[in-house]
């Protein structure tokens, strides 16, 4: 009977060990849900833009959608977009930018719509973002450029913000970190199995730029109830609300988004 239970523990954590790799390897896919577009795909938007290519020291080449008002615009919002979508995407994100004075960046990430690399890391993920946005600083003031970051992109543009120094910061739909995700739905597995943390709420407590944090109501993505926690990181002067009737997606519809935007870009 000894025998026996030592042989099922040992079974079992075998079958442990297994699901522990499989959800190490599997784990970009998982969150990330990547979409990659043709070589030969084209862009149509009802404003002027260009695609820009920015290669990065580590080899990937990151695609870039630039929106720019029809005359010369000396500010830039940097958009880090969710997961399972690309820079291919709705108009009305980019219009709702530019109707406010702000050309556009849109980029891809590794593995992403026409953006070239393997995406392996958080190292991997922020290195990349913040060298495009370097890169925008040969082009526009650093205290002319305000990151938004849209559900998955939060985590990202919140990591970029604390290493730099931009006009504000702006959330969509955020998320405590992908620790907390992970704690959630598979509390059984270790944290250091995880190779993207995105830790939202350490990065938000480090900017001390104005942070503006919109909740949307009826998320069912990323719960409200665990991402209210982030309120606690917010310094005095930052802001955040909740959007009635708001699910996960549509934020960039929203009315109540629409009229305090003048307010937060120009803080």
């Amino acid at each position: 009977m000894k025998k026996f239970s030592v042989q099922l523990l040992g079974g079992l954590f075998c079958i442990y060990l297994m699901v522990c790799g499989y959800f190490y390897f599997v784990q970009t896919e998982l969150i990330f849900r990547p979409v990659k577009l043709p070589p030969n795909t084209s862009y149509s938007y009802p404003f002027p833009f260009e695609e820009r290519i920015f290669e990065t020291p580590s080899g990937a080449s990151i695609h870039a959608i630039h929106a720019f008002q029809s005359d010369s615009s000396n500010k830039l919002v940097l958009f880090f977009h969710g997961n399972a979508s690309t820079n291919k995407t709705s108009a009305l994100k980019f219009q709702l930018f530019l109707d406010e004075g702000f050309d556009v960046l849109y980029p891809d990430y590794r593995g992403f719509g026409l953006s070239s690399g393997d995406l392996n890391n958080e190292k991997d993920l922020i290195e990349d973002m913040q060298f495009v946005y370097s890169e925008m600083l040969h082009e526009y003031e650093e205290d002319s450029v305000f990151v938004v970051g849209y559900s998955l992109g939060t985590g990202i543009a919140a990591q970029v913000a604390a290493k730099e120094n931009p006009r504000g910061l702006m959330l969509w739909t955020p998320y405590t970190s992908i620790l907390d995700m992970k704690n959630q739905n598979y509390p059984f597995l270790p944290d250091f199995l995880v190779r993207y943390p995105l830790r939202t709420d350490i990065a938000l407590s480090q900017i001390e730029e104005p942070i503006t944090i919109f909740f949307a109501e009826h998320d069912r993505v990323l719960p409200i109830e665990r991402s209210l926690s982030l309120k606690k990181y917010l310094k005095p002067g930052d802001r955040s609300y909740i959007l009635e009737g708001q699910g996960h997606l549509g934020v960039y519809r929203n009315q109540r988004v629409k009229e305090l935007l003048p307010d937060i870009l120009n803080k």
